[in-house]
């Protein structure tokens, strides 16, 4: 979760780095496609691959097992 405040693109930066950290790529990696001034964001990935391919299903399917057990 990302928590820092959407002063002067810092929230914007911060959901970059935080997916940098979970994909195991950089930060400039990933490009905000739609949303940048929302809450709800399409992100772009410029080095897909498929371990970016499977590191992304693995945390969908993550996700929707705890939604479903809430």
């Amino acid at each position: 979760m990302v928590q820092a405040h959407a002063v002067d693109g810092k929230a914007n930066a911060a959901v970059r780095n935080e997916l940098a950290k979970v994909f195991g790529l950089r930060a400039r990696d990933f490009t905000i496609v739609l949303g940048e001034h929302g809450r709800d964001k399409q992100i772009s990935v410029s080095r897909h691959s498929i371990e970016v391919r499977d590191r992304r299903e693995k945390l969908i399917a993550v996700g929707r097992g705890r939604f479903e057990k809430e």
